[in-house]
């Protein structure tokens, strides 16, 4: 793996995607979870800047200590899998909530 990163585990960080109406590269905050190899983002409904650009453009780039990673991401459909991440991302009643989320893939170039 690019990094060495705990898990399953969650932490904070810089997930930038291409704006479906720009076409810029957009940032913002979000809190990851990392299981098995991958990275998992979450929210409660589809209805983020972030998560429709997602599904616009299916790249990202995750900031770590300093380094970005360049991702690809994939729509999480499998109902088992978002209550997983959810169960690792929330410790109180939220882990039972209906998620929506996306499933990345490192790819193997550090930007910097």
């Amino acid at each position: 793996m690019i990094l060495d990163i705990k898990s399953p585990s969650t932490f904070i960080a810089s997930v930038s995607t291409i704006s479906k109406r720009s076409k810029s590269i957009v940032s913002t905050k979000l809190k990851i979870v990392a299981k098995d190899g991958f990275l998992y983002l979450t929210r409660r409904n589809k209805d983020s800047k972030w998560y429709e650009n997602l599904l616009s453009n299916n790249y990202a780039e995750i900031e770590i200590n300093g380094k970005k990673i360049k991702a690809s991401a994939e729509e999480m459909l499998d109902d088992i899998e978002k209550e997983e991440v959810s169960a690792i991302k929330y410790t109180d009643e939220r882990k039972n909530d209906n998620r929506f989320g996306f499933k990345l893939t490192l790819l193997d170039e550090v930007l910097r």
